[in-house]
């Protein structure tokens, strides 16, 4: 078993000292919810009843699949995706506001991350239709796969007044917030939890973590980052998530082989119309806001071995970049670094 000292540690600039009130208790509450579970964990006094404390989260994480999940019919990307060419179509607060999170990441990443590559993920088979799992898919050709993709920019938002807003729908364009979605979720978990008086809490949803606060001990929430399955002669890292979060996005992740034998990932390049096939596995993004960690992971690894670290140093992302060709290597980000205890 490795010690700590044989792990590389990534320990925030500054941490708040202060702890749990005294006598307060660990708390754990869990479920299912996003085609996945989620786990928070929170120091409150002794005796707390959670059962409303649970029916608040359940409902904040009901609200993002509501609004946002492709499968729901009547969710707002759904009625986005029936509208008519040329219509302003309503948007709830929280939807408007992952999207515009997500068009920003789009322009800095030139269209790596694309919230309107909807199509391209169901004609892959990953989206909301015929799964590649499902008898009769035929994975698309390279011309079918791209068609239709790359219109971000038609995308325009506005408010329309106490606290809604309208999306341009510009004809024919789909919406998915995947990539962006369940880093949300996380947050919007994190913040119920702070309005709640809860300041030292772990928030988990499918990998994706964001913590705040201190253990009474002192010590911050450790957790070990996800590793790539078979990567040799890596080290592990462990890191304390005190008012960080982090998601990893990895091209290992949902894949199939297709009838050629070739592995096709989840991770789609907007660009090509195809699964990503560079030697990148997997990316790891640390950042005070699990959303943008979520949509900038996905980016990064889109962008591939050479362009992905090159934009993370450009825009100060702590992020790690795990390589398997032509041997397994990683790329730490200058800010990744600067979280290193090496």
């Amino acid at each position: 078993m490795q010690t700590m000292f044989e792990r590389r540690v990534l320990v925030p600039p500054q941490i708040d000292p202060a702890t749990p009130a005294l006598g307060e208790q660990l708390y754990a509450l869990d479920g299912l919810s996003m085609g996945t579970s989620w786990q928070v964990k929170f120091y409150a006094p002794r005796g707390l009843d959670c059962s409303a404390l649970r029916r608040g989260l359940e409902a904040r994480l009901d609200e993002v699949v509501a609004r946002m999940s492709p499968w729901e019919a009547d969710s707002d990307l759904s009625r986005f995706g029936r509208a008519e060419a040329g219509s302003w179509v309503p948007l709830s607060g929280v939807c408007a506001r992952v999207l515009s999170e997500a068009l920003a990441v789009a322009r800095a990443s030139g269209g790596a991350f694309d919230p309107t590559a909807a199509a391209l993920v169901r004609a892959w088979g990953f989206g909301a239709g015929r799964r590649h799992e499902e008898p009769g898919f035929v994975a698309p050709t390279d011309a079918s796969g791209r068609r239709g993709q790359n219109r971000w920019q038609d995308l325009s938002l506005r408010e329309a007044g106490a606290g809604e807003w309208e999306v341009l729908q510009p004809g024919g364009l789909e919406l998915d917030l995947c990539g962006i979605a369940k880093g949300f979720a996380v947050d919007r978990l994190a913040e119920f939890l702070r309005d709640c008086g809860l300041e030292h809490h772990l928030v988990e949803i499918g990998g994706e973590l964001r913590g705040a606060g201190l253990k009474p001990n002192g010590q911050p929430w450790w957790v070990q980052l996800e590793s790539v399955p078979g990567a040799s002669g890596l080290r592990d890292t462990l890191l304390a998530l005190h008012g960080l979060a982090v998601a990893t996005s990895g091209d290992y992740r949902n894949s199939y082989i297709d009838a050629q034998g070739r592995r096709r990932s989840h991770t789609l390049d907007p660009l090509s119309g195809e699964p990503i096939k560079h030697g990148l596995a997997s990316v790891c993004v640390l950042h005070a806001s699990c959303c943008l960690a979520d949509a900038w992971a996905t980016a990064l690894l889109v962008l591939g071995p050479l362009a992905g670290p090159a934009l993370a140093a450009e825009l100060g992302l702590a992020a790690l970049f795990v390589l398997r060709e032509p041997d397994w290597r990683e790329i730490l980000s200058p800010a990744w670094q600067d979280l290193s205890s090496e």
